[in-house]
């Protein structure tokens, strides 16, 4: 990403036009990682699949469509790529497959309300800090306010755990892994800002991607990879590698051009709400008044951030 010039410093993205086109795809992609959640705890309680097998299928599966959308919008299957555009995808299969496997891994130690919090919350921090300290970006205090607002709406939102397990080891382990998974999270969004300048966004989430599945084979069960889903799951599973994966991958990064990488880990922040909503509507869960305020002021950064002001 390089240094921004004094007009692009002030703002998440570049000039206002492209800010205001990249919000809608980045936007999307949040909103359909968010029905993720639904398929992965159905394909896990009907269908008895470990998290790795769901991971690598999820990678794997999405690559035939991801190369089918490059295919149709660049003409082209793959795309020719310099040592630096290769380091970059190579980037970004390692930070999407190791995040999955992190958060999977944080979950079983410290369950679902830690994890989401540290890991979800804590990507956009690492963002900015990497934004600023590496990249020398300046910070606008409206991207601040909308930092704030959007981190601390989620955590209302997803509230605060009261069953804190026992076992220390396993807890700060777990607490561990979670941070990890964050800033694994947070390389995801910069290789996926960087990867808008090496090839089209299908060619970088295929090829990204591929390479994301085959570092997961290490990782798999000792009984092997899961494949014995009904036709249901198997269903579910093209649904989450077709639609949240290659189609969201490819919003997400069409849309860091316009928004830059800290305003869009900061819309990504969308993704939890979504679920939430989808878990109020679908199962019948409960939603607090507490979630419901958190999830005002979520959408309320996530105004703030996309407001631009008249000159």
């Amino acid at each position: 990403m390089g240094r921004l010039s004094s007009s692009q410093q002030l703002t998440p993205g570049g000039d206002v036009s492209s800010v205001k086109s990249g919000w809608a795809p980045v936007l999307s992609a949040a909103a359909l990682w968010g029905t993720t959640g639904l398929v992965f705890q159905s394909l896990g309680t009907a269908g008895g699949a470990d998290a790795v097998s769901i991971s690598f299928l999820r990678l794997a599966l999405s690559v035939p469509f991801l190369l089918l959308m490059a295919r149709m919008h660049a003409g082209t299957w793959l795309a020719p790529l310099t040592p630096k555009g290769w380091l970059v995808l190579l980037a970004l299969g390692i930070s999407m497959a190791f995040y999955q496997l992190t958060y999977v891994l944080a979950i079983e130690r410290v369950g679902v309300a830690i994890s989401v919090l540290i890991s979800i919350c804590g990507a956009p921090i690492f963002v900015a800090l990497i934004s600023v300290l590496w990249f020398r970006e300046r910070l606008h205090v409206r991207t601040l306010v909308a930092l704030a607002a959007a981190i601390g709406g989620t955590i209302l939102l997803v509230g605060l755990p009261t069953d804190l397990n026992s076992d220390t080891y396993r807890f700060w382990a777990g607490v561990a892994i979670a941070v990890a998974c964050a800033l694994l999270q947070a390389f995801y969004v910069l290789a996926a800002r960087a990867a808008g300048s090496v090839c089209s966004a299908a060619h970088a989430g295929g090829i990204g991607f591929a390479i994301g599945a085959l570092l997961l084979l290490p990782f798999w069960p000792e009984q092997g990879l899961h494949l014995s889903y009904s036709w249901s799951g198997w269903a579910m599973l093209l649904y989450v590698a077709a639609i949240p994966t290659a189609l969201a991958q490819t919003l997400f990064l069409n849309g860091l051009k316009g928004t830059g990488a800290i305003g869009g880990a900061i819309a990504s922040l969308l993704e939890p709400l979504v679920a939430t909503v989808l878990a109020v509507l679908v199962l019948h869960e409960r939603m607090s008044w507490y979630g419901v305020l958190g999830a005002l002021i979520l959408l309320s950064g996530i105004v703030i951030l996309q407001w631009t002001p008249r000159e």
